[in-house]
């Protein structure tokens, strides 16, 4: 008897060893503190696309090493003539260089005063053309021959041979108001039909230029035949 209930009171015991146990490890879990907001790892924060500075382009260079400059004001473009441009360059020239040769005979061939001082206007204004022209087709990789026509340069190779009223006669005839309407007549069409922006501006701008000359032909032409 007295041993049942020996057992039964250290059943009691282990039964309550336990139990205080399971408490204490309770109450050990209970007790770990909950993580500290302030110790989460420094994560970088997201950044704005719009505030990324776009990378500057690298400017590509223009071929062959050259300076990609814009041509200046007035300052002729190259590229490709076109059959009228060249055309009208060939025969302005050429009439340019005979009138300047024969305006050259006349400065000191010339009997009358007033076909002299029109010749001297005829050859600086015609030699400033020429130089523009010669300016303009070299600019534009054209080389200008500086041969006059075979027939003009006949009647200047007759016209040598005079003097006197014969020569102002000749002159006048040959290099005066006939000859300046038909160059009008080739500048005017250049300003028209041209293809060339720089060689029609320059037809355009010399045409001011061969009107004068035309009116100063008209008005001496009488005095040119009164002196044949």
């Amino acid at each position: 008897m007295e041993k049942s209930r020996i057992q039964a009171r250290a059943k009691i015991l282990a039964l309550a060893a336990g139990l205080v146990v399971g408490v204490a490890a309770c109450d050990q879990a209970d007790e770990v503190p909950p993580p500290n907001p302030t110790d989460t790892p420094n994560v970088p924060e997201p950044v704005n696309p719009a505030t990324v500075p776009s990378p500057t382009p690298t400017p590509t260079p223009p071929p062959d090493g050259t300076a990609g400059t814009a041509p200046a004001p007035g300052e002729a473009t190259a590229g490709p003539i076109a059959g009228v441009d060249r055309s009208f360059i060939s025969e302005a020239m050429s009439r340019g260089l005979a009138e300047v040769e024969a305006s050259r005979l006349a400065t000191t061939k010339a009997a009358d005063p007033k076909v002299k001082s029109f010749a001297e206007k005829l050859q600086k204004d015609h030699t400033e053309a020429n130089a523009k022209l010669q300016s303009l087709a070299t600019s534009k990789g054209m080389t200008v021959s500086t041969t006059i026509d075979p027939a003009v340069q006949g009647k200047l190779d007759e016209l040598e041979k005079l003097s006197g009223a014969e020569f102002d006669r000749a002159y006048l005839e040959n290099f005066g108001a006939s000859a300046h309407q038909e160059t009008i007549t080739l500048f005017e069409r250049q300003a028209r039909d041209g293809q060339d922006p720089d060689l029609k501006a320059f037809a355009e701008e010399t045409l001011g230029v061969l009107r004068s000359h035309l009116e100063l032909a008209q008005q001496l032409q009488p005095a040119g035949a009164a002196a044949q």
